[in-house]
């Protein structure tokens, strides 16, 4: 038996349960920021390429490329086989990553 009072306990399993609900925040934000990562690695996006400003073009890489420079759009691999495919002359591959390689849409 507990040589503690009955508010004790509660009062001790509060703090636990504090605890508790402290651990399980944390362990659903490191699970989110690892999914994240996943789905960052996982796939294509799509860089727009700009100069003074405007666009110019758009850079198709894949998710882990470390040659993107800014903001991107998330593609599957559906969409990056149809940007690639549908205007060349304006949605160009990655010379560095190579994910008209990866979709093998490469003509070498």
């Amino acid at each position: 038996m507990s040589d503690l009072s009955p508010s004790e306990r509660l009062a001790k399993l509060r703090v636990l349960e504090e605890w508790l609900d402290w651990q399980l925040r944390g362990t659903r934000r490191k699970i989110e920021q690892v999914a994240q990562q996943v789905r960052a690695t996982d796939g294509y996006v799509s860089e727009q390429d700009r100069r003074a400003g405007k666009p110019v073009g758009v850079t198709i890489h894949a998710a882990d490329c470390a040659h993107i420079q800014q903001p991107v759009t998330t593609l599957d691999a559906t969409k990056a086989q149809y940007a690639l495919l549908k205007d060349a002359s304006f949605q160009h591959p990655c010379q560095r990553c190579r994910p008209d390689k990866l979709l093998g849409l490469a003509k070498e």
